[in-house]
């Protein structure tokens, strides 16, 4: 099969949601000739294409602990949204009532907008609408060298070179089709989390829907669950009102969802379309104004694959704030396992005083020589990951592997072993990213 010839990089980046995105301005910043892969035509990943966008979360808000404890080029990129209009930073010194009160809720067109801008200024490569499909990788001794990148794209297939390369896809690709071996579900607590497809609905946020109005949806809603023509997922358990307000963000459940399946994602996405309109047919039945006027391409996941690397985080790890020799950034949220149907979430809720970290070595794929891992799905158990995969926790692990990536080109032709973890650091603390035991978290506001 022919492969046409591309360009050389010294890194690429696969995937440009979330971690991508600060990946490759963080390499790209360090001095790297970088690139980024992405399969859609816009980045953001699930703060963009798929719907969901709240970026959760940027603060611990605990009262003995209450520090902006992920900062770096995520903060910086929210902050320029903001500035521009199209973001709505929350007061992160108050005490909201529930975690995703303290999301930066951003529009979802000027942030992928915005995420362009900042490929330009730093001359980033930039391949959208041409997914990866292959590596090209050998032996080098000490593990599995990936030499390159095959990506899909309107001239055929093309051949990337790099010297180190960040998987950033989610599921994890790059380091599978490298030969990387991986966790997915187990562990109990019911198969791989639900998917949710978002949907837009015409405007419904300030319905008021009188009593009976409200009973007779109730009373419909039930009796098509009864009927089965209705699941508990359909509407993830929410009442009318709250249903309506959400505007179609986050209502679904999609069960049986694997996104690293082929066969199980095609199937799934034809669930969340049977779903959607399930729900719209029953509401339009009980007379209330709620209608479709479009979806996100694709179902959005929750969990897929989990990339074993050099170090693994636990639960335990996560909820008890275990500070590893090698903690290169903190994360923020509870343990937030969803289940499909009506069962509700697994959820276990961090305490007051710590903050979460976590470390690079869970970064490293195993037998991979020049790859790194970030985003959900770094190497750890089911329920650690259930809270490592959100936003702002995705970008400073992102940051953190572009920079990472950018020493090991610089010192050690694109190794990921045996770097200096304090020049990693270092370079870390020059793009203003907090750095456990390095660059300590700041009061919201300080030095802004």
């Amino acid at each position: 099969m022919h492969i046409l010839s591309g360009k050389q990089y010294d890194v690429i980046v696969c995937g440009c949601g979330s971690a991508g995105f600060c990946a490759a301005i963080q390499a790209a910043r360090a001095g790297m000739k970088t690139a980024v892969v992405e399969k859609y035509g816009m980045p953001g990943g699930t703060l963009t294409v798929m719907g969901n966008n709240s970026i959760d979360q940027f603060n611990n808000p605990f009262r003995t602990s209450k520090k902006m404890i992920i900062q770096g080029i995520g903060w910086e990129f929210v902050q320029r949204l903001a500035r521009m209009g199209y973001a709505v930073i929350p007061d992160m010194n108050a005490e909201y009532r529930v975690h995703w009160q303290y999301g930066v809720k951003v529009n979802p067109v000027a942030a992928a907008k915005l995420m362009d801008d900042y490929f330009v200024e730093q001359n980033i490569d930039v391949y959208y609408n041409q997914p990866a499909v292959s590596v090209e990788a050998g032996s080098d001794g000490n593990g599995t060298h990936v030499d390159s990148v095959i990506l899909a794209t309107k001239s055929g297939l093309t051949r990337l070179t790099a010297s180190a390369f960040i998987d950033c896809t989610g599921d994890g690709d790059l380091c599978v089709w490298a030969g990387a071996d991986y966790e997915c579900g187990g562990e109990g607590l019911g198969e791989l989390q639900p998917g949710t497809l978002r949907l837009y609905l015409k405007k419904t946020e300030d319905v008021d829907l009188s009593e009976p109005e409200q009973e007779r949806a109730k009373v419909a809603i039930a009796e098509a669950i009864a009927e089965k023509r209705l699941f508990p997922g359909d509407l993830f358990c929410r009442e009318v009102i709250p249903l309506l307000k959400s505007m179609g963000d986050n209502i679904n459940h999609i069960p049986g969802f694997n996104s690293a399946d082929s066969d199980s994602k095609t199937f799934g996405e034809m669930e969340g379309r049977r779903s959607a309109l399930r729900l719209m047919d029953v509401l339009k039945k009980a007379g209330i104004p709620a209608e479709i006027i479009s979806c996100a391409p694709e179902v959005a996941p929750r969990e897929s694959r989990r990339i074993l690397c050099d170090g693994y985080i636990t639960c335990d790890d996560y909820i008890n704030c275990r500070l590893f020799p090698d903690s290169i950034c903190y994360s923020f949220w509870f343990i937030d396992l969803h289940r499909p149907g009506s069962e509700g979430n697994h959820i276990v809720y961090l305490k007051d005083g710590r903050t979460p970290s976590i470390p690079l070595s869970v970064m490293i794929p195993r037998g991979l020589t020049n790859v790194f891992v970030a985003g959900r799905c770094i190497s750890g158990d089911r329920l650690a990951n259930s809270a490592i995969r959100v936003k702002a926790s995705c970008m400073a692990m992102g940051q953190a592997a572009g920079a990472a990536a950018a020493v090991a080109v610089r010192s050690n032709h694109g190794e990921s072993r045996r770097i200096d973890l304090t020049e990693v650091k270092k370079l870390l603390a020059e793009n203003d990213a907090v750095v456990p035991g390095y660059i300590e978290p700041k009061e919201f506001g300080e030095d802004e």
